[in-house]
């Protein structure tokens, strides 16, 4: 076998060239990591299959929330004032990622967790929930301008 200066510079500029790549591909596979963080959210516990395709969400479809994820549907967080959808996910494949979800479905949660966002689409792997504070009653009175109220 012969060895050939030039053929012998071609391999290891081959083999720099892909530890480079494998270097870089494990840089940017951390990068995305790091774009995962701990947040708390506020939200309502929907289907989002039923809220996506038919807008349903609220305490009166709360059972249909609940069979649906008894059937298998994962649950999500449709974010308070924005009204982003965060998916609940899995810590671990094979782990339920309704399980701290399951009994708020359709009311009001801050949820803590770590979100992850990709394309578009939002997740989060809830690591807290309770019951959020409801928002303050409107005023009662009606809305009649002060001097017309006037006996």
């Amino acid at each position: 076998m012969r060895y050939n200066a030039a053929g012998d510079l071609m391999r290891h500029h081959r083999v720099v060239a892909s530890l480079l790549l494998v270097v870089l591909g494990a840089g940017l596979w951390r990068a995305s990591l790091a774009a995962a963080a701990t947040q708390t959210i506020q939200g309502e516990v929907v289907d989002p299959a039923s809220y996506l395709r038919d807008g349903q969400r609220g305490v009166t479809i709360a059972d249909q929330t609940a069979e649906a994820a008894d059937n298998g549907q994962t649950l999500a967080i449709l974010e308070t004032g924005s009204n982003a959808l965060y998916l609940s996910l899995a810590e671990r494949p094979g782990e339920d990622p309704n399980e701290l979800l399951y009994e708020y479905v359709n009311q009001l949660v801050q949820v803590t967790g770590t979100v992850y966002e990709r394309d578009g689409v939002k997740g989060i792997v809830v690591t807290s929930i309770e019951l959020a504070q409801q928002p303050a009653a409107a005023d009662p009175s009606p809305l009649v301008p002060p001097d017309l109220l006037k006996d």
